[in-house]
């Protein structure tokens, strides 16, 4: 009786392993990315964001980022 449950057990535990690892291979954590890049670049903001968003956040960081002009010796 014991041999036939180490039998079970094996036999789930190799169907667990290869199911695992089927779905690891498969999973992909950046497949949307390049889909909310394509988004960004035609539309100008994120798929989470409103256009409102976008332009709020732009001007933050206009705020915060200024950019600087060269002097006559072209240093910045």
């Amino acid at each position: 009786m014991s041999d036939a449950f180490a039998i079970f057990i094996l036999v789930i535990g190799v169907v667990g392993f290869f199911v695992i690892f089927r779905a690891l291979r498969k999973f992909d954590p950046r497949a949307g990315e390049d889909d909310a890049r394509a988004f960004f670049d035609e539309h100008g903001h994120w798929p989470d964001q409103t256009p409102q968003e976008a332009e709020a956040e732009r001007a933050e960081l206009a705020r915060v980022y200024t950019l600087s002009e060269p002097d006559e010796h072209d240093r910045v």
